[in-house]
């Protein structure tokens, strides 16, 4: 299938994403959610409570975060769960790396999570639900053009960080809310199919099927990239 663009477009002020269809909006990450930077370490203490810590690896390596995953054990302050238990919505990015190329990779909470915090070397960032969908915010945070706003301002020599001010205000194309939920279905849609396909092709093993299996992963960030910058107009396909 073919993707047909929007009718009509305007400039806007995010650098690397040059337009934007005409009615959706440029807003500041603190505009449409809160950012915070878990200290929760793997240290465990008697004195506190325990809890499963959703660390860095478990956000690097999976796009959802689920009761499937094998949660390391640790302790936490009352004050600590509170602030950085997950809730259904919530996106989590990595915020240190020693590759510049992994900062800001993110995984989108996508159910209730009994007892999980966010853990260290996370940025745990809750989307205003009245303004922003969770699952499209987590798709834009992996678009290019988007996620470039991030690498360029991590800091570091042998190992990167990115602070709280360039996360607050980074920028980012909002769409209405049920164009938004409509491009998140599309692109979930979309990139389990493209997984599957990843799934069969290394089965069969070999340089062939890895270079099929990378042009694939590839094709999924450029969809990614086209479908939450307004490149194509997608509304339809995700009905």
């Amino acid at each position: 299938m073919s993707w047909r663009p929007y009718p009509k477009y305007r400039p806007s002020a995010i650098e690397w994403v040059p337009t934007i269809p005409e009615h959706w909006e440029v807003r500041k990450l603190k505009q449409i959610a809160s950012v915070m930077f878990s200290n929760v370490d793997k240290k465990s203490d008697d004195q506190e409570l325990p809890v499963l810590l959703c660390n860095y690896t478990d956000v690097y390596y999976n796009d959802y975060i689920t009761p499937a995953i094998a949660f390391m054990e640790a302790t936490a302050t009352p004050e600590e769960i509170s602030r950085f238990k997950l809730a259904p919505g919530d996106v989590l990015v990595t915020k240190d790396s020693e590759e510049w190329s992994d900062i800001a990779v993110p995984a989108h909470v996508a159910v209730g999570l009994n007892g999980v915090v966010c853990g260290y070397h996370l940025a745990l960032i809750r989307p205003r639900p009245e303004v922003i969908h969770g699952e499209y915010l987590f798709r834009a945070f992996g678009a290019r053009g988007i996620n470039d706003q991030f690498r360029v301002e991590a800091t570091g020599i042998t190992r990167y960080g990115l602070g709280k001010y360039p996360l607050d205000n980074a920028l980012f194309p909002v769409p209405p809310l049920e164009e938004q939920r409509a491009i998140a279905a599309f692109l979930d849609r979309k990139t389990k199919m493209i997984y599957r396909l990843v799934e069969r092709i290394e089965y069969l093993g070999g340089k062939v099927s890895e270079t099929k299996a990378s042009l694939l992963r590839e094709y999924k960030i450029a969809l990614v990239t086209a479908a939450v910058t307004g490149k194509i107009d997608v509304r339809e396909a995700a009905a």
